[in-house]
């Protein structure tokens, strides 16, 4: 049986309130055994790390990721012209620069069927990269938000046949687009109005009560008040970005046990270094203003407040938003005014991200029997969540993947 004794952690397990010092962690075939401030003798043949007084975190999740996007170029155009070996090696770079991220667990949003191809190519030992749960290709409206990577369907019915044809193709989740803004008129493209929700009730109601059916969970892009409510009624699991949230939407979010992923990450990105990839100006000013406004995160923060799940998420692929932009997503949780607590941010992207994924039994958190996935940082992320950023090493199911922010060129796990 192959062993791993990590000795002198200053352990964040994703669950307790405070670190511990001077932990002791005994892994065994991929899974933490033991976890304890008393000597473990280590057994003939067991590696030994010793942190000295290093920080270990379990490994981390970025619950809204697009990995077939590179981040630099137009969305649409991306996903219209690129051929799928180009989405093959953006998404294997994508995947790499996750894990040197510490970054162990992704939630894959779909450009067209790209992120399963993904998943599966890890899963085969193909590519290196983090556990991958794909949505496959968002459901929208015909002519709805993201039809160009996606999929269109309408009607309870047609809404219905599109989950179960997911569900046969392998994904691990749904997707749906749940608001989306009109594109105005021919003569005035610039009378679009506001996001409006995108699926009539009973189109929701047979869309999520198929998924929940077939096993699947399903999560909603939904920016306004209105959509969020009727997606949370509907009974949805999860809401991305997110609004301004009514006490009503509120309430029964708390009810239902409904996630919040907000993706603050992008705009955020874009307003400061969208001028190195040729966004006009006039859109960074629009972004700046945006992340200015004292209101930008204020329904996020009030539904936080209140006790709604939160999980980590950063819109990866969209301009400006590398993999590496989840540890200023978790900052930006702080800066918002979301949470207060860093504490609770990691809690955020381990533990209640592996909660919202349906995973949370196997992996998320350092605990006896769960998967051996965990991040070392040289520098205490209670003291500055941006001390996350090049982690010192990160282990994927008890193995050692990432030395000094660089993938091990030797690990078992991808290199036979």
């Amino acid at each position: 049986m192959a062993e791993l004794l990590v000795k002198n952690a200053r352990l964040i397990d994703g669950i307790s309130d405070k670190p511990r010092d001077s932990v002791n962690v005994l892994i065994r075939d991929g899974k933490f055994e033991a976890i304890t401030e008393e000597q473990i003798e280590a057994g003939p043949g067991t590696k030994v790390v010793d942190l000295g007084g290093k920080t270990m975190l379990p490994g981390l999740f970025d619950c809204h990721a697009h990995l077939a996007w590179d981040g630099l170029t137009d969305i649409r155009l991306q996903s219209e012209n690129d051929s799928t070996a180009l989405a093959a090696m953006k998404s294997a770079l994508n995947m790499r620069r996750y894990l040197e991220t510490g970054v162990t667990t992704i939630r894959d949003l779909g450009v067209h069927w790209f992120g399963v191809e993904a998943r599966n190519a890890m899963i085969g030992g193909t590519v290196p990269g983090p556990r991958i749960l794909a949505s496959g290709p968002p459901i929208t409206t015909t002519g709805g938000h993201c039809w160009w990577c996606g999929v269109e369907a309408d009607g309870p019915d047609g809404v219905r046949q599109m989950v179960r044809d997911l569900a046969k193709n392998g994904v691990d989740l749904v997707k749906v687009i749940a608001t989306q803004a009109s594109l105005g008129s021919f003569l005035f493209p610039g009378s679009a109005s506001t996001p409006n929700p995108s699926f009539t009730d009973e189109e929701l109601a047979a869309l999520i009560g198929e998924s929940h059916n077939l096993g699947r969970k399903v999560t909603a892009h939904a920016t306004t008040p209105e959509g969020a409510h009727q997606v949370v009624v509907a009974g949805i699991d999860c809401i991305e970005h997110g609004t301004d949230f009514t006490d009503e939407t509120i309430e029964l979010m708390l009810q239902k046990g409904t996630f919040v992923v907000p993706t603050f990450s992008a705009s955020w990105m874009q307003a400061h270094y969208g001028h190195e990839i040729g966004i006009p100006e006039a859109e960074i000013e629009r972004r700046k203003k945006m992340i200015a406004d004292p209101d930008r995160a204020r329904g996020v923060a009030r539904a936080a407040k209140a006790g709604v799940n939160m999980a980590v998420g950063t819109d990866q692929g969209s301009p400006c938003t590398p993999p590496a932009a989840l540890i200023n997503e978790m900052a930006l949780h702080i800066e918002y005014g979301v949470v207060d607590d860093p504490m609770v941010v990691i809690k955020s992207a381990t533990s209640q991200a592996a909660k919202l994924c349906g995973i949370d039994a196997f992996v998320g958190s350092v605990e006896p029997g769960l998967v051996a996935d965990f991040v070392v940082v040289d520098q205490d992320p209670l003291a500055d969540l941006r001390n996350l950023y090049s982690p010192a090493m990160v282990f994927a199911d008890g193995e050692e993947i990432v030395r000094d922010g660089a993938l091990v060129p030797e690990n078992p796990l991808f290199f036979t």
